[in-house]
């Protein structure tokens, strides 16, 4: 049962940290990089289905450069490494081994 609530917490998280990153950003662009920003439909798809692996996207698209690419891999890899941080803190307190 231990075992089903830490992938249940990896799949939240695994959308629910990008969705999180990308709508703070979203409240910060200018007009001109929200313009290039994804759409609401397009944004929750990619959220869903890429996870962490659209955060590079957003950021090169929003912001057409190597500092916007830069930042996105950055974010996912932070993205990556708290994800994992949260299941090994939860598998740890619920007593799971990991292999």
């Amino acid at each position: 049962m231990s075992e089903a609530l830490i992938v249940a917490l990896s799949l939240v998280l695994n959308a629910a940290l990008p969705y999180w990153i990308v709508k703070r950003d979203l409240v910060r662009l200018d007009e001109e990089r929200l313009a290039r920003a994804w759409t609401e439909a397009s944004f929750l798809s990619a959220v869903i289905l890429f996870g962490p692996l659209s955060l590079p996207v957003h950021f090169t698209k929003t912001r057409r450069s190597l500092l916007g690419l830069g930042l996105g891999v950055g974010l996912c890899v932070a993205a990556f490494v708290a994800q994992a941080l949260a299941v090994a803190a939860s598998s740890f307190v619920l007593g799971v081994a990991q292999e």
